[in-house]
């Protein structure tokens, strides 16, 4: 039988091959595999070979192998003699080679350890494999070998959601799992190739080799809820419960738990083994494709049994993961499914919150300062701290009274905390309450739906059909954003009069409000894994260390449109809302077709070609404007001219940009200077909480998280700095009682903390980040950050624009009505579809 030579010779297939022989394909590297069953004529000239490594080895039963330049052994050998008849015979026969064996990360216990770490010297897969590295290490062999010590495999039918159900299946089997590590097999297939394409690196020893992440079972298994055999119907929900519990029995108060590193600490308070697979792809200087086993793995594979865990077809798992996840960015994990979610605050939270505003009441107050406490710019009075404190109790406990009027054992005795009987109930009108608010609040459909690795919360109110056909009504997709402090709350004055504004309207809005990642019922991302080497969190998203960033919440917030069946649709927002629905609309234009504004920092105007327009003028003539200090355009003719002459510097500005055609921007007005002049002062003087935010958010976090009278001072200040008009007291607490009983008010400072350094004037100035869709803005006065219509205009494509004589930084919460008018004739005017 002839046999001719190939580059590589897999000892074994199986699951391996599903991955290395593409990619020695796509290579053009020579290849043969090798399987115990008799193969087809097709199988036979595609490379496979019958043979079986027989015990003891025989030069007879190597003749069917071709020569190869790199032998991969896929099987594990745990014969000594079978390893050194193996290496000789086959070299006698064909020369010297190279030597690689795939083996187990399950020969080193508990601990940290490297590629040179001692190993269980009793394994008798270990033992082998160092057999195969000292026989190529003796001074007269001219063989080379390595072993590659693989973490967790998983890919095709081969996935973590598999293995969870398993391992997982009883709670007491859950409660002593503690770290994993894991390994794609498009990375094991891409560790082969960078041995075989060696000449000496990596050679000689053995290597760890995964995703250089620690992960916890506990949070893996939460997140992918397997099916479990004794609760087949409710297992996502039984998983959720088992990890919530086996934390609340040990103590723990985050996932995933930290990395031991000292004598003691085990499980199940710390995670017992780390390794560090970063060795071998450091050496080669590249790192694993697949980073992360959250966002690579396909979590929707339910395998019937373990057995059909080793096969599946690479071509239906690219299929799989096609369709799965085409619009890019990490896996979403499961099936986009929507679950109705009821946003009532349990009664527990409500009085645990009133406990620790009676606790902290009963504290001496701060003392009123003689001057600076009667100056807003100097943060929140102490006026305005005492009655939002003195109200917050009487709001809470409003309207939680039974039928009989009669007050409740826990509000009789108030005198001790400087509260009175008669005063305990709040005063006013009737939805000048919790109970009221709560109601409000559910009165809207609420639900949660699992996005990558965000389990996130969203109102969804439809529109109704139009009662007949031929009205020209259309009904427009609108997904509201929401920025800081703000949440979903903020908008829920708006969601009903946009949906359902009445016959006559030709504009109707299915409202879609979502929570930001981390902010009140949205969670945080989840899927966090420890480094090997730092201990530190890391994450799977794009920013520092898999951060999330707004790029990562502009594709969830895509995602969540396109799973509510929305091929096209419209986005509103604010403050950070605003830096996702620029992103989002730069990143899916495809969807996202028209975009209405309130918030829109920039750094000057821009110079347009004639008859080109702004998206065709080059961008080193728009952005010319911009090489003048920001201060300049609040003076007249920029400050060049005193004076009567800087007026008639402005009269001639304006004709140039008349004869311009537009292409020179008309000057500010005064009123746009003199609100400009506001919005610097802001950036002086009122911002310095996203600094703070932004450099320090645990620190601060710690502190609002001591006491709810802090919470209440951080967003209290704000709530009264930043509107036209003092908002009700109800509103603010309302804001606040969210914030606190969710307990989300630290991780909504953490956004800040991968802020771009330029600035979101900068970032929107950027020509890069030009929103070329049909946009509408509008213009509320005692906005924080208030810019001229052409300086807007330097940053969208402005086919809408509207001053309003009153509102602030709130709009939908301040001044709904003029928000909702402002909407839907923005919309009705430049929805293009």
């Amino acid at each position: 039988m002839v046999v001719h030579p190939v580059d590589v010779l897999l000892l074994g297939s199986g699951w391996t091959s599903s991955f290395l022989l593409p990619l020695l394909v796509r290579e053009r590297i020579s290849y043969a595999y090798t399987s115990r069953s008799t193969p087809t004529d097709d199988e036979r000239r595609r490379g496979k070979i019958q043979f079986e490594l027989t015990d003891p080895v025989t030069s007879e039963s190597l003749k069917s192998l071709p020569p190869a330049k790199t032998i991969l052994i896929v099987f594990p050998i745990k014969s000594l003699d079978q390893v050194h008849d193996l290496v000789e015979l086959y070299e006698k026969q064909h020369g010297p080679t190279r030597w690689i064996q795939l083996g187990s990360t399950g020969i080193w216990g508990s601990g940290h350890h490297t590629s040179s770490s001692p190993f269980d010297r009793n394994n008798a897969r270990a033992i082998c494999e160092q057999r195969l590295l000292d026989l190529t290490r003796s001074p007269t062999s001219r063989s080379r070998s390595a072993v590659l010590n693989l973490a967790g495999l998983y890919g095709d039918q081969r996935q973590p959601v598999n293995f969870a159900a398993r391992v997982g299946a009883q709670k007491d089997m859950l409660a002593v799992k503690g770290s994993v590590h894991f390994v794609h097999g498009r990375d094991v297939a891409r560790a082969v190739l960078l041995l075989h394409q060696s000449k000496s690196s990596g050679w000689g020893q053995r290597w760890i080799v995964s995703d250089g992440k620690v992960y916890d079972w506990w949070q893996l298994f939460r997140f992918l809820k397997p099916r479990l055999p004794d609760h087949p119907d409710d297992s996502g929900e039984v998983a959720e419960t088992w990890v919530r519990e086996l934390m609340q029995e040990n103590n723990i108060h985050a996932l995933p738990r930290p990395l031991a590193h000292k004598q003691g600490q085990g499980l199940p308070r710390f995670l017992e083994r780390s390794l560090d697979g970063m060795e071998f792809w450091d050496l080669f200087r590249t790192r694993p494709e697949a980073d992360s086993a959250y966002k690579w793995a396909d979590h929707n594979v339910r395998s019937k049994s373990a057995a059909d865990d080793a096969n599946g077809s690479s071509k239906e798992w690219s299929e799989k993961r096609s369709s799965i996840n085409g619009s890019g960015g990490p896996r979403s994990g499961p099936t986009f499914r929507p679950v109705p979610f009821d946003p009532t605050i349990p009664q527990e939270h409500i009085q645990a919150l009133i406990e620790r505003l009676e606790h902290d009441i009963k504290r001496p107050m701060p003392i009123e300062a003689e001057f600076e406490g009667d100056y807003e710019r100097f943060g929140l009075t102490h006026a305005k701290f005492l009655e939002l404190k003195d109200a917050w109790i009487p709001f809470l406990r409003s309207g939680a009274d039974n039928d009989s009027g009669q007050q409740s054992d826990q509000l009789v005795d108030t005198s001790e905390i400087g509260i009175s009987t008669a005063s305990s109930r709040r005063r006013g009108p009737d939805h000048d309450t919790w109970a009221a608010e709560q109601a409000h609040i559910s009165s809207f459909s609420h639900y949660k739906v699992q996005i990558e690795d965000v389990d996130l919360h969203f109102i969804h109110e439809r529109a109704n059909p139009p009662p007949a056909p031929g009205l020209g009504i259309k009904i427009i997709p609108l997904l509201l954003l929401h920025g800081w402090p703000g949440s979903f709350h903020e908008f829920l004055n708006v969601i009903k009069p946009l949906a359902h504004p009445g016959t006559l309207a030709k504009v109707h809005f299915d409202v879609v409000v979502p929570s930001h990642p981390g902010y009140l019922f949205s969670s945080r991302p989840r899927n966090t894994a420890r480094d090997a080497r730092t201990g530190k969190v890391v994450g799977q998203h794009s920013g520092p260390n898999g951060d999330l960033l707004v790029a990562d919440v502009a594709r969830i917030m895509d995602k969540l449109m396109q799973g509510l069946g929305y091929r096209h649709y419209a986005v509103q927002a604010g403050d950070w809302g605003a830096a996702v629905l620029r992103r989002m609309a730069i990143k899916y234009p495809q969807r996202v077709k028209a975009v209405h504004l309130n918030f829109c920092p920039s750094i000057a105007p821009a110079l347009t070609v004639p008859l080109l327009g702004r998206r065709f003028t080059p961008d080193w003539i728009a952005t010319l404007p911009q090489r003048v200090p920001r201060d300049r355009y609040m003076e007249p003719s920029l400050g060049l001219l005193p004076g009567k002459l800087g007026k008639a510097g402005d009269w001639a500005w304006k004709a140039a940009s008349l004869l311009s055609l537009g292409g020179i921007p008309s000057p500010p007005s005064s009123q746009e200077r003199l609100r400009m002049q506001r919005g610097s002062e802001f950036v002086a003087t009122g911002s310095a909480y996203a600094a703070m935010h932004a450099t320090k958010p645990s620190t601060l976090g710690l502190v609002v998280s001591g006491s709810p009278l802090s919470s209440l001072a951080w967003i209290g200040e704000k709530m009264y700095a930043w509107t036209d008009r003092d908002p009700s007291i109800s509103t603010i607490l309302s804001s606040l009682t969210l914030y606190e009983t969710t307990q989300t008010l630290p991780r909504s400072f953490y956004p800040y903390r991968n802020r771009d350094p330029r600035g979101p004037s900068a970032i929107a100035s950027d020509p890069s980040n030009y929103i070329s869709q049909p946009t509408g803005f509008s213009n509320f006065p005692l906005e924080i950050i208030p810019v001229p219509k052409s300086f807007v205009q330097a940053t969208v494509n402005l086919q809408w624009y509207s001053a309003k004589s009153r509102g602030g930084h709130f709009a939908a919460m301040e001044e709904p009505r003029l928000f909702v008018e402002d909407v839907a004739d923005c919309f009705a005017e430049i929805w293009p579809l």
